[in-house]
Order: C-alpha cells, then structure tokens, then sequence
C-alpha cells in the first residue's frame, strides 16, 4: 500500500520535509541526498527521541539534540558524541539503524510503501 508524502517541487524548494504518518505511527524525514537519491526515514533519534534533520554539508542526518549523526544511504549510527568523564559500567550501547522506507514516484508526487516494499 502506497501513501503520498509530498511532490517533487516541494522537495526540491526545502532542504527536506518532516511529516507524521499515523499508519505507521512514525515521523518521516523525505531528502535529497548528494547521490541525487530520494531518501526516506523515520525522523526520530533512536538515542533519545531527538528530531533528526538531513545536514547536505555532511550528507548526513543529524539529531538537534546531541549531534548524532547517521548515514543518508543505510540508516546507521556514524557517531557516538560523549563528553566528559563517565563513571565506568558494564554496558554496551548499540544504537539501532534508523527505519528506511521505500519511496515511488509517479506524476512528481513522493509515495511511500507503508509495509516497507512495493
């Protein structure tokens, strides 16, 4: 099942566009990658429920809380940014790949396939 997101010419006038989907209850950022790649994700940080934003500086998505950064291809962790001295614990942190959804085009309107294939 396909769902419209946004059309061309609105993607092309911003950097990106955020927008909530209530059928898979996420926020999904929709960019433009330096590959000239449609991309589409879930726009929420998987460290801590930050807003990411798409940096074309770094063509990278970034979190506006504590910089993390993740690929603009796959979704995965690039960065891990601690300062300061942390106390040392037995633990492991393995952030999760941001969700990746498929995206089509047809008539320069964006869709994305809700059950994550075409």
């Amino acid at each position: 099942m396909k769902y419209f997101f946004t059309t061309l010419k609105d993607l092309n006038e911003k950097k990106y566009i955020i927008k909530f989907i209530e059928e898979v209850r996420d926020e999904l950022i929709c960019f433009v990658n330096k590959n000239n790649q449609i991309k589409i994700f879930s726009s929420i940080c998987p460290h801590f429920g930050g807003e990411l934003f798409y940096d074309n500086k770094i063509n990278a998505l970034r979190c506006k809380w504590h910089d993390w950064k993740f690929c603009s291809t796959n979704g995965k962790c690039l960065s891990y940014p601690i300062k300061g001295k942390l106390n040392p614990y037995d633990f492991e942190v393995i952030p999760k790949k941001l969700n990746k959804y498929k995206s089509h085009i047809d008539n320069n309107d964006i869709y994305i396939y809700l059950n994550g294939h075409e």
